[in-house]
C-alpha cells in the first residue's frame, strides 16, 4: 500500500527535527505500513474525533494517527504529535 502524509504530517517531522528518535521512528514505521500486510494491527483503533483511524507510538510522547482506505490502496497519515495536541486532551 501506498502512503499518503496530510498537510499536518508534512510539518510535523521538521518540528521533531532535534529528537532523533521520533525521526527515526517515523521513519521505520512508515516503511513498516508500507511492507505489511495488515497495516491496521500495528496500532489502536481510536474513538472520538479519530474514529475509524488507528493510533500509534513512535517514542514515549509521541502518537501517530492514520487511517487506511482500503478501496485506494493508500493509507493517510494524519496527525503526529504529544498525545494532548493530536487527541484534544490528556490521558
Amino acid at each position: 500500500m501506498a502512503v499518503q502524509p496530510g498537510h499536518s504530517i508534512v510539518k510535523s517531522p521538521r518540528r521533531y527535527r532535534t529528537a532523533k528518535a521520533v525521526i527515526e521512528n517515523y521513519r521505520r514505521f512508515v516503511e513498516e505500513l508500507k511492507r505489511s500486510g495488515n497495516p491496521e494491527g500495528e496500532g489502536v483503533r481510536k474513538k472520538g474525533r479519530y474514529r475509524y483511524c488507528i493510533g500509534t507510538r513512535l517514542t514515549k510522547s509521541v502518537v501517530l494517527v492514520y487511517r487506511i482506505n482500503h478501496a485506494a490502496h493508500k493509507i493517510d497519515l494524519l496527525d503526529m504529535g504529544d498525545h494532548k495536541t493530536v487527541y484534544g486532551r490528556d490521558g
